[in-house]
């Protein structure tokens, strides 16, 4: 497969980012990567370290062994390219603090509020992350403020592509470990990192994005565009994954979980609630 991509990247691509690509790639096949892996057992609490990633996928196992036996591959070197925002690249959602899995999913289980600070061509809009069960809480201080005049709000991108406590369209997400030099290498090519210029940015952004990215700073990414997503380009071998976590269905599946566990022996799987339901110790 590696063969394939090089040539797909030879195709496609010129200058600096086919350069970035090919070295991708070769990172991505290297062997023999010292891999950082957290140990559990079963009922401990899942601890999310600045900087790990989370991907999500569709269904529930019906697209598990391609991913494992794959990586984590953009859609254009694998598929006919998809009509997306960031191409040639694989989403990741980027831990931005230490925070234990059970809070994480508690905050993106609720929703995105933007509210209107002033009137008139004045006003700033500002967007906040709403945890689950606190839209009373939040409305109540937005309606008590004098200042605030408009307010607005959607459901968390996360809801549409990882477990949450809310809908149980998803049932499988991978928890990938990035505390090595290997993986912070992988993931330094970035979409969204600030060091890539125009000439790089046009071969993984819509036309229609790629002066606002410019312009504003990677698009001014605030809690509702969202400020919490990472495109790595190319892909992540799956020699990353540290976890799995998974929704109310197939938590109480035996089977799915006993399926996962033995394609991924060195793996654990935890709950909605953050709790280690199959260990790796």
């Amino acid at each position: 497969m590696k063969d394939k991509y090089i040539e797909n990247i030879n195709n496609r691509f010129n200058g600096k980012t086919k350069d970035i690509l090919l070295k991708q790639v070769d990172l991505f096949y290297k062997d023999n990567q010292n891999i950082i892996k957290n140990k559990y057992n079963v009922g401990e609490d899942v601890k999310l370290k600045k900087g790990t990633f989370i991907h999500g996928i569709f269904g529930e196992l019906e697209n598990f062994d391609y991913t494992i036996n794959n990586g984590f591959i953009a859609v254009d070197f694998t598929n006919q390219a998809r009509a997306n925002k960031i191409s040639n690249s694989v989403g990741m959602w980027n831990i931005k603090e230490d925070i234990l899995l059970r809070d994480y999913i508690e905050q993106y289980s609720g929703f995105t509020i933007t509210y209107s600070i002033g009137r008139g061509p004045e006003a700033t809009n500002v967007s906040e992350l709403i945890p689950y069960h606190k839209f009373d809480e939040v409305t109540e201080r937005i309606n008590d403020s004098e200042e605030i005049w408009m307010y607005w709000g959607n459901k968390t991108k996360e809801v549409s592509f990882i477990p949450s406590w809310v809908s149980n369209k998803r049932q499988i997400a991978f928890i990938l470990n990035m505390e090595s030099d290997y993986a912070k290498e992988l993931a330094y090519n970035d979409v969204w990192n600030l060091d890539f210029d125009r000439e790089i940015l046009e071969n993984f952004l819509d036309y229609r994005y790629v002066d606002k990215f410019i312009d504003n700073e990677r698009f001014n990414r605030d809690a509702s565009t969202t400020d919490r997503e990472s495109a790595i380009m190319f892909g992540l071998p799956n020699c990353l994954i540290e976890g799995i976590f998974v929704g109310r269905k197939i938590e109480k599946d035996t089977k799915a979980l006993e399926y996962i566990k033995d394609k991924l022996p060195d793996c654990y799987i935890c709950n909605l609630d953050g709790k280690v339901i199959v260990g790796n110790m």
